[in-house]
């Protein structure tokens, strides 16, 4: 009996063994979740705490085109909601998000794998400010990226991928409306290393 039930599982680690082959589907879902608070001395010296609440979720698909190589997409939503404690105003945001990737995968050892890949998207937000002194605005986001890390294939349509090193290049464009000049302004070419 022990025997059988060796067999059995040796047989099943070989079936995951293959799920980055030709074909296979996999799934992803991601979530990120943070808070934070700011102390700012106001120009009186009283100190007054700005708090930021950011949630953000995603999830994407991918087939494998070739043996380890997969093409993705990727759908994203967040929020984030901003308050200025002092005089209790602050803004809401909602972003809505797609993406294409590339990955090429690398055996280290059975399931597990090293990836390397680049990627393009593009992002919407809607900025709302409850303060009239300040704008609302809509954003246009457009990235271009690179990146690296570990994934774990723990079944045949299923893996968990952690990002060990990403570069991304954006391009935002943003329009504003409101009682500040109400206009529109393009700019901000910014590059991020993360690691």
């Amino acid at each position: 009996m022990k025997k059988k039930l060796l067999t059995a599982v040796a047989v099943l680690a070989s079936l995951c063994g293959y799920a980055q082959t030709k074909g296979t589907n996999a799934l992803g879902f991601g979530i990120t979740s943070q808070t934070s608070k700011t102390e700012v001395r106001n120009g009186t010296g009283a100190t007054e705490v700005d708090k930021t609440k950011t949630n953000n979720f995603t999830l994407s698909y991918g087939l494998f085109i070739k043996d380890n190589t997969k093409l993705g997409l990727d759908v994203s939503y967040g929020n984030q909601d901003y308050q200025y404690v002092a005089n209790v105003s602050g803004s809401k945001s909602k972003s809505y998000g797609a993406g294409i990737n590339y990955q090429q995968y690398y055996p280290l050892v059975k399931k597990l794998y090293a990836f390397a890949g680049g990627s393009l998207g593009y992002g919407y937000t809607k900025t709302d400010n409850a303060d009239p002194n300040y704008e609302d605005r809509i954003t246009d986001r457009y990235s271009v990226g690179v990146d690296g890390g570990l994934t774990w294939f723990f079944s045949k349509r299923f893996a968990i991928e952690s990002s060990l090193l990403s570069a991304n290049a954006f391009y935002t464009v943003d329009k504003q409306k409101g009682n500040n000049n109400g206009g529109q302004s393009s700019y901000e070419n910014s590059y991020t290393l993360l690691i």
